[in-house]
Formats: C-alpha cells, sequence, structure tokens
C-alpha cells in the first residue's frame, strides 16, 4: 500500500463511525467529505501563520455517567485520545512556560505552536485525561480551583444542572434576577440547564445565593452541596500531574466570577489559589485562568490584583488565536473552545486555524 492510499485508508477512519445523516451539522458534514476528498491533509501541509493556539477542556468523561453538568463534558476518553494523537502527529505542541514566552514576546513566534488546557480540576482530569496525554507525550496546563480540590463540594454550575435533571415539575418559574418560565415538555432539560448558567453569568446577577434557593425552589428538590462520589482531585493526584510532565495554574479559589467581587475579594481569591497550590504543589505558579472567562469575568481591577499577586500571565475564555502580528495581552491571552468534537471536525477545525490564524471551523 502506497503513501497516498495509507492517507485515504486513515481519513476513512477517521470519519467510518460519523453517518452523512440529517441529525448531522453542515459543518460536520463538510468536514466529513474534506477528509474523504483529502482537503485537510492537503490544509495539514500548507504554510502556517505564527499563531499560538490554546484549546481548553473542562471534563473528559461519557455524558450520563452522573447527575451534574453534561455541558461540560467535551470530549469522551476515546474521542479526546484521537484529538491528541491528530496533536501530536501534524502540530507543534508547547508547554505553559514556553506559551508565556510566546505571550511575552510574539516576535519571537516564527510558526503556529499550540497549547492544551484544562480547567476546575475534575477527578477525570487525572484519571482520564493525564494517562491519554502521557501516551502522545502532550503537555498540558492543568488549572484548579483550590477551594475544591479534594473534597466533594458541588459547584454552582453543577448544583443547577442537578436540580433540572432531577425535577418532577412540567414547568418551572424563576423570578430572579429577572422572570423566566420554561416548559420541560418543549424545551430540552439540556437547553433549560445551559439558559440558567447564562443567566447566573450574567451582569443583572448580584446575589447568587439567592438565584440558586430560587432554581431549588422551582425544581422542588433539594439542593446538592456535597456529591457521594469526590468530584474533583485530590493533592496527591495534583502533585502526579506534575510528576507526569504538565503544568498547574490558578482557577481562582471558590470558582467565583471575580469580576462581580469586590476589589478585596478578588485580591483574596487571587492570592489565597496562589498560595496554595505553592504550598501544596510546589514551583512557581504564575498563571491563572478566569473562571468562566468571558469579557465580563474580569475587570481592570483583577488584572491590578493579579500583579499584586505576582502573577505573569492569565487565561480569558471568550474565543481567538493569538497571533505575531500585534501585542498579546498578558493578563488576556485567547484560548478557545474546544466543544464536542468529532475526529473530522476536530482534524479540519485545527487546519484551517493554523493556516488562518482564526478560529472559523
Amino acid at each position: 500500500m502506497g503513501k497516498r492510499e495509507r492517507r485515504r485508508h486513515a481519513d476513512a477512519r477517521l470519519v467510518a463511525a460519523v453517518p452523512l445523516a440529517s441529525t448531522v451539522s453542515k459543518r460536520e458534514k463538510a468536514s466529513i467529505v474534506a477528509a474523504r476528498l483529502g482537503f485537510a491533509w492537503v490544509l495539514e501541509r500548507l504554510p502556517r501563520r505564527p499563531s499560538l493556539l490554546i484549546f481548553n477542556y473542562h471534563r473528559i468523561g461519557a455524558e450520563g455517567n452522573d447527575a451534574y453538568d453534561p455541558g461540560l463534558i467535551e470530549a469522551s476518553p476515546e474521542q479526546f485520545d484521537e484529538q491528541m494523537r491528530i496533536l501530536k502527529k501534524h502540530y507543534a505542541l508547547c508547554d505553559l512556560a514556553e506559551a508565556q514566552e510566546l505571550v511575552e514576546h510574539p516576535a519571537r513566534m516564527r510558526h503556529s505552536r499550540v497549547l492544551v488546557t484544562l480547567d476546575d480540576g475534575y477527578r477525570d482530569n487525572h484519571d482520564a485525561a493525564l494517562p491519554i496525554l502521557r501516551s502522545h507525550g502532550v503537555k498540558a496546563a492543568f488549572f484548579l480551583a483550590t477551594g475544591f480540590v479534594g473534597t466533594h463540594r458541588v459547584p454552582w454550575w453543577d448544583q443547577v444542572a442537578y436540580l433540572v435533571r432531577r425535577t418532577e415539575k412540567r414547568a418551572l418559574r424563576i423570578r430572579y434576577p429577572r422572570e423566566l418560565s420554561f416548559d420541560l415538555c418543549e424545551t430540552s432539560r439540556f437547553e433549560v440547564v445551559e439558559a440558567l448558567l447564562r443567566l447566573y453569568k450574567c451582569e443583572q446577577m448580584t446575589d447568587p445565593a439567592r438565584f440558586l434557593a430560587g432554581v431549588e425552589e422551582a425544581c422542588g428538590v433539594d439542593r446538592p452541596q456535597e456529591a457521594r462520589e469526590r468530584l474533583f482531585m485530590t493533592w496527591e493526584e495534583a502533585r502526579n500531574l506534575v510528576k507526569g510532565g504538565m503544568s498547574v495554574g490558578s482557577h481562582t479559589h471558590d470558582h467565583e466570577l471575580l469580576a462581580k467581587l469586590t476589589p478585596e475579594e478578588q485580591l483574596r481569591q487571587c492570592r489565597l489559589s496562589r498560595e496554595i497550590l505553592v504550598r501544596e504543589i510546589g514551583g512557581d505558579v504564575d498563571t491563572l485562568a478566569y473562571p468562566v472567562g468571558s469579557r465580563a469575568s474580569f475587570s481592570d481591577v483583577t488584572v491590578r490584583c493579579l500583579q499584586e499577586t505576582g502573577y505573569r500571565t492569565a487565561f480569558s475564555y471568550y474565543g481567538g488565536i493569538n497571533t505575531s502580528s500585534k501585542a498579546i495581552a498578558r493578563y488576556d491571552v485567547n484560548r478557545i473552545s474546544v466543544g464536542a468534537l468529532t475526529a473530522s471536525r476536530f482534524r479540519m477545525r485545527m487546519a484551517v486555524a493554523v493556516v488562518t490564524a482564526r478560529d472559523l471551523w
């Protein structure tokens, strides 16, 4: 079998599991066709713009395995394994330290580089993602919310998902911060969860405790404060990340939206998280990933707090690719979400991104 034929067989393996059905998105269909026709292979060999592309994940697992937020599960272990294989084979990967150097000196970018990050510190990051990353030699960065490490705490987003997924009511009415009604016979529970989480993050939300209590009342289900099984990795497991060649950074202490906090509380969240990570992990922890990561989730006050507490860089999460054509804001380094992508769509998205330095696919 010649090289060209082997490549065609490899492309076929990537798309064989995805039928051309009406339920598949237009971009997914286009990705499948592109793989079959060899377009992905061609794109992977075109000149690449100097750039730093940072992908972010939250959870690696199978949907339906727990009662919490399914929107955080961005890949099964099998999908994550295939995505890391694609990255390792076709792209120049970097670790967190190299990424920081490029952020501070973008003119040094000579080609595209890719960094993999994972937020929150869920247990599956250690149990599922770490072995896969090590098997491919990928050095990822993990951002931990220190107040959750080693605990059974259920964070606010998982509390909302739990309540909606467990309610037996046919309709929900939310009164704060604004009136909202949901017919669960017409709207999927996943969509309701997503809508409520957006509401939690909106500018009008000034009393999160009141909002969560209102969702609890509307659902008629007791809000879980602790999970039966541990959701987040322990400190020993966090140390295993570093032993496995990974980097660890801060995701604050309690994973609250920093811009909604007082300057004093923002400073405490940044300082406390860094101090705990240095004590438990060792080394110089000097990078933070903003919880939620939208433009509204941090402010100039946040940046001053980061500078005061010794952080060198901070990552946002509203999209975008960092390029050498303009200065990169050290406290607003762009990352993009992976989302639930098949191998063909992931491959095309990567190929287009490094050629155009834009997240178009």
